[in-house]
């Protein structure tokens, strides 16, 4: 079977981000990195490694709508002609790029103030805003697909799999006969994925539980026999379950780390957040760590341990309704785990060559 090559790209901030090779027919492209001069001359570099162009991709194929996975698929589609082909919302996002990273931002404003983010540190974030807006651009998506259909890509076959959390658009791309996937930022080796806040999708306009999503999308992906996850950032995972199962731990450590801060009464996230985190990395990463107390509050919320209301001055305030076990899952589930769940973009370290990978 045809080599993977692994093709980390920079990322600012964050260190880099997977762009994957297949070869074979199609050539394909799994992930892109974001639209910048940086990320552009490092994929072609990449690729002429390799010895083939951006002229020369025949497919590309997108793990979920963010920027630097899909922020270059309109560039390349534009010198190569190829086929692009993602989920269903992963098109119907690079479709409507610029109106729906606009919309984002203003849900994202308020649910930040709503959480008790105060005014002047929204405003000195609105950069964070800026780059995710100017770092992709709208694209077309020639085959949309939803969970389950097939795909030939990179001479193998390649089953589409949704598993919504970190994103609502999380993909998996399953070669079964090689037990290898490609997760996207579904599950990474050195960090816990964050998970977006989301605006609602029901009537009654009530948040969905993004964590709650994804840990249930976690525990699908555990029982899955796959030999290695083809990650967006950083090294490939070898091992996903023991992985999953440590991941469940971070997950109810940081339940019980937040019980505790609720002891002493209601709070808002962002104070929570104060917390948890620096006072550097609160102000400057404000929406990421609400993102990040939200997160875990819904999963106390879920289990009946926490209740959520409004304050006299209009912010949402979470306080504890009984005592009692975080959710998590089983005992026998919850190993020891390295205390690695940060807030913020995944992925980190130095931007390493290309790699080449025999699944």
């Amino acid at each position: 079977m045809e080599a993977v090559v692994q093709i980390p790209l920079p990322l600012p901030h964050v260190g880099s981000v997977n762009a994957w090779l297949l070869r074979g027919d199609p050539l394909t492209l799994v992930d892109t990195g974001p639209r910048d001069d940086e990320a552009l001359a490092a994929l072609e570099a990449g690729l002429r490694r390799e010895g083939v162009r951006i002229e020369d991709i025949e497919l590309v194929l997108g793990t979920h709508h963010h920027l630097d996975h899909v922020g270059l698929v309109a560039t390349i589609v534009r010198r190569s002609g190829a086929t692009v082909a993602a989920l269903d919302g992963v098109a119907a996002y690079g479709e409507r790029y610029d109106e729906r990273a606009a919309a984002d931002r203003r849900f994202s404003r308020a649910l930040m103030a709503h959480h008790g983010v105060p005014a002047p540190v929204i405003a000195d974030n609105e950069g964070f805003f800026d780059y995710i807006s100017r770092t992709s651009e709208a694209f077309s998506t020639d085959v949309r697909l939803r969970d389950g259909d097939r795909i030939r890509a990179g001479g193998r076959e390649l089953r589409t799999v949704a598993r919504p959390g970190h994103s609502t658009t999380d993909t998996l791309f399953v070669d079964e006969r090689a037990g290898v996937a490609f997760v996207g930022d579904h599950l990474l080796a050195g960090i816990s994925s964050n998970t977006e806040i989301y605006p609602a999708a029901e009537p009654d306009g009530t948040r969905p539980r993004a964590r709650v999503e994804y840990l249930a999308s976690l525990a699908r992906t555990a029982g899955m026999p796959l030999e290695r996850l083809l990650t967006g950032h950083g090294a490939p995972v070898d091992g996903h379950a023991r992985l999953i199962d440590e991941r469940f731990a971070d997950h109810r450590r940081r339940c019980e780390r937040i019980a505790a801060v609720l002891e002493s009464g209601p709070r808002t996230a962002y104070s929570i957040a104060g917390e948890l985190w620096s006072a550097r990395t609160v102000r400057e990463q404000p929406l990421l760590v609400v993102w990040e107390v939200l997160g875990h509050l819904d999963l106390l919320l879920d289990a009946g341990l926490v209740s959520e209301g409004l304050g006299d001055e209009g912010t949402a305030r979470f306080e504890l309704t009984r005592a009692g076990p975080p959710p998590g899952t089983p005992a026998s589930r919850l190993r020891a785990a390295r205390r690695n769940h940060q807030p913020g973009r995944p992925g980190g370290g130095r931007p390493a060559r290309a790699s080449r990978h025999s699944s």
